[in-house]
């Protein structure tokens, strides 16, 4: 797929895991379609990924499959789910997040 990727999880606009209910660590919600299931990234994904076999979500990410799938999404490469929700795209919505800390005070936590 050509489309360039903007990928959410990689700088916490979105939350960057989901667990299915197969108990598997997946890339994100979105990623637990049919569509992405039969694809060979996601299937080497959770090859390695059940959370039973191991002690740590850290540990499951230090895979080799782990490390792969973040290195390709850096560089523009992932499911056909990845290229559609984290599509770049020019008319984008900008989002400011304005908190307040303990005294009151506003403060921006992000712009996305």
């Amino acid at each position: 797929m050509k489309n360039e990727i903007d990928a959410k999880c990689l700088d916490n606009r979105q939350q960057a895991f989901g667990l299915t209910n197969r108990g598997e660590l997946i890339p994100c919600c979105w990623i637990d379609q049919e569509i992405n299931r039969i694809h060979p990234t996601f299937q080497k994904l959770v090859k390695v990924s059940k959370i039973a076999d191991h002690d740590s979500i850290e540990e499951i990410l230090m895979t080799d499959e782990w490390i792969e799938f973040t290195e390709n999404l850096m560089n523009g490469k992932g499911m056909p789910t990845c290229h559609h929700i984290c599509k770049k795209r020019e008319d984008a919505q900008h989002k400011k997040e304005i908190l307040f800390d303990d005294d009151g005070n506003p403060y921006v936590k992000r712009e996305t």
